[in-house]
């Protein structure tokens, strides 16, 4: 398989060969030595034809052969070399014109013909030299930062090009319509290619100086050839006329249109160049000052810049951006110019071929035959820009930006997207953690408010005293900083007083405000002295407006009659009250059916609930609780349990509620053992001082031991 390098040199030969033909030719006729008749023709203007065409050719694809070379570019140094070849073909022309203008008066006639015609071939050579070179060039100017429908144009453009070649067959001029349809469609494709001037900007106010001088010199060079072409007409000997060559004109009015229109742009932006690079400096000293800074007020718009600012700078005709959490997790997705589907499918081939993708931070994929790209080309992608989101050696994401073009990505492309991620990584890392410290902030206050509010929540220990005849104590832990149980008394006369304990579901402070809710529902209701199944059933109703659908409270409701020594009581979904008969020394569960608040909010509420009787007389005790305690578990595994809380009361019986409180607590973290505490726990203890009646239940006496 031939080399670039070997193609290259067999299109130098090629240039030599035919352009020694080409003069050959011209010998051979000046001599009366005819060549063989060309297409049956009796005449050697095709064969000059085909041998110019052929020089042409192969200076046309030698140019483009080198220009395949050149990947990366710097623009001074190519108008420099564009501005030497001119410089040196020039000179050499102009050595030429002269030694033409004196030989004219020293040779004979048909001498002078012979010699001017063998100079004037040395001046056909260096004219498309330099003009084969200014075109590819520009070429490259013009294709820098190119997008698909740039690249088609220039494609049409250089195809229309080379087909008008053809015309060096024949003598058509200015005068045919064929000649000037086909070289006024070419001067149009030139004009339009012209206008893309997307290099010139990245220059900066000296580096524009020096275009601007290094163009001058290129348009005079270009005049000046030009002048050599429209110069033919006044010499009828010379047999190579080039005004018959479409190709040769066209793409002098290229090369001119697009050195002039260069230079023009140049002047204009001179003004605002010193502006930019102020304003270019500025933006670099606020990047580095951003990379502490949070960027934009939520991390998705982050997300979205990002992927804008990526897919505008590097003209990407698709492009999608994953962002992953600290668990790895997807957190967001972006594309564009692409559908999930496409996404997948493309995505399992990048994984397929690329083995980089876990080592680098950064690749593109832009060289012919990578098997990756011949793939991905079957979508329509030439080329692939890949970049990594990384911050504090953690990745938060994944950048894949894709073009329609071969060599999509050049150095200055990768340098911005890259950039770009840095300065995005930054931001979204500061983003999360300046969450997380509002979070924990917002936590903390939200805690400190929660125990203000459950601790106004629930009555003091003097607030307990409501009756000589009964001696109240209680406790409350919570799982966390603040939980949800509650526990309030409320004197409704004289001779009768209200007592609750409840359990709002969940803990923390979501739980805490829900019980600030219950603490107002029982206030509001209890100064009715409603009896306890009524007085529940109106709560479920008030409750219903106030709780979320995921939350519920639990409670036991008890009113206390001084006067008749009788307990009215029931519960909504409640544990087991626990009761402590005196004269039997026996201690019972009383447990009714009931549902709790929230749960079932219309009228059926009222089918769930049971009240319960009951007379107490001295001595007796009752104990109200919450779930955390009966459901404390050690480290086997094992719940404290009914039975255990259960023989704790009847044997601490004789004790005043305030010790059997402080019983409870020291038995449940032996049993728990250092274990943590899941569930916030609750306990209010009654003792009766003086009675009348025996002990006995109104209605059925559900116990449980």
């Amino acid at each position: 398989m031939l080399s670039l390098r070997n193609v290259i040199g067999i299109f130098i030969y090629v240039n030599i060969v035919s352009w020694l033909l080409l003069l050959v030719i011209y010998l051979l006729s000046s001599f009366g030595l005819t060549p063989v008749p060309f297409f049956g023709v009796g005449s050697d203007f095709y064969l000059k034809g085909l041998l110019l065409n052929l020089f042409i050719l192969s200076v046309f694809f030698y140019y483009n052969s080198r220009l395949e070379k050149l990947k990366e570019i710097d623009f001074i140094e190519l108008l420099t070399s564009l501005f030497i070849t001119g410089l040196v073909t020039n000179t050499i022309a102009l050595i030429v014109y002269a030694a033409m203008e004196l030989s004219s008066n020293y040779l004979e006639a048909h001498h002078q013909e012979r010699w001017l015609n063998l100079l004037y071939h040395i001046n056909i050579g260096l004219l498309v030299i330099f003009l084969s070179k200014a075109f590819f060039y520009w070429k490259k100017l013009i294709m820098h930062q190119k997008t698909q429908r740039l690249q088609r144009l220039w494609t049409v453009y250089e195809y229309l090009l080379l087909i008008s070649l053809l015309f060096n067959f024949f003598e058509l001029d200015f005068n045919q319509p064929l000649f000037l349809l086909v070289l006024g469609g070419l001067i149009l494709l030139a004009l339009n290619l012209s206008f893309n001037f997307k290099w010139v900007v990245y220059l900066n106010a000296k580096e524009k100086w020096q275009s601007i001088l290094l163009l001058s010199f290129i348009t005079l060079f270009a005049i000046f050839f030009f002048q050599t072409v429209i110069r033919h007409s006044n010499h009828p000997y010379l047999t190579t006329n080039l005004n018959h060559s479409v190709y040769i004109i066209a793409i002098f009015a290229f090369v001119i249109f697009y050195t002039i229109f260069s230079m023009l742009v140049m002047v204009f932006n001179l003004p605002t160049t010193s502006v930019f690079e102020k304003k270019l400096e500025e933006i670099i000293s606020f990047q580095k000052l951003s990379q502490s800074l949070q960027a934009g007020e939520q991390e998705a718009q982050v997300y979205e810049i990002l992927l804008d600012s990526a897919v505008n700078t590097a003209s990407a005709d698709a492009a999608w951006l994953e962002i992953t959490n600290e668990n790895n997790e997807q957190v967001a997705f972006l594309h564009k110019g692409v559908d999930k589907e496409e996404i997948s499918k493309l995505k399992r081939i990048i994984k397929r071929h690329n083995t980089r993708r876990i080592i680098d931070a950064t690749f593109a994929r832009n060289q012919e035959h990578d098997p990756l790209m011949e793939d991905l080309n079957e979508y329509g992608f030439k080329s692939m820009l890949t970049q990594k989101l990384v911050a504090h050696d953690h990745q938060l994401g994944n950048l894949t930006l894709l073009k329609n073009v071969k060599d999509g990505f050049d150095d200055d492309k990768k340098v911005l997207i890259k950039t770009f991620v840095r300065q995005a990584s930054i931001s979204i890392e500061n983003f999360r953690l300046l969450a997380k410290t509002i979070e924990a902030e917002r936590y903390k206050e939200e805690i400190k408010i929660a125990r203000t509010v459950q601790k106004s929540l629930l009555p003091l220990p003097e607030e307990l005293t409501v009756s000589k005849k009964m001696e109240i104590a209680a406790f409350s832990d919570s799982a966390q900083d603040v939980g949800g149980d509650y526990y309030d008394i409320y004197p409704i006369d004289n001779n009768r007083v209200m007592v609750i304990v409840g359990d709002v579901s969940g803990k923390g402070t979501n739980a805490a405000f829900n019980m600030a809710q219950m603490k107002g529902v029982f206030h509001s209701l209890a100064q009715f002295g409603l009896r306890t199944e009524r007085f529940l059933y109106y709560a479920n109703n008030a409750l219903t407006n106030c709780l979320d659908r995921a939350s519920f409270i639990t409670v036991t409701i008890l009113l206390i009659d001084d006067s008749a020594q009788k307990i009215e009581f029931a519960r909504a979904g409640h544990c087991p009250t626990l009761y402590y008969h005196h004269q039997t020394k026996e201690v019972k569960y009383y447990q009714g059916k009931g549902m709790g608040l929230g749960i079932l909010r219309n009228k059926l509420f009222s089918d769930h609930i049971e009240m319960q009787t009951l007379n107490y007389e001295e001595g007796d005790m009752l104990l109200l609780y919450t779930d955390g305690i009966i459901e404390a578990m050690n480290k086997e595994k094992e719940e404290y349990g009914y039975e255990r809380l259960q023989d704790l009361v009847l044997a601490n019986a004789h004790l005043s509620p305030d010790e059997i409180n402080d019983k409870i607590i020291t038995d449940l973290n032996h049993f728990s053992r250092g274990m943590p505490v899941h569930d916030d726990h609750t306990a209010l203890l009654i003792k009766f001082k003086e009675g009348q009646a025996d002990a006995q239940t109104d209605k059925r006496d559900p116990t449980q031991g």
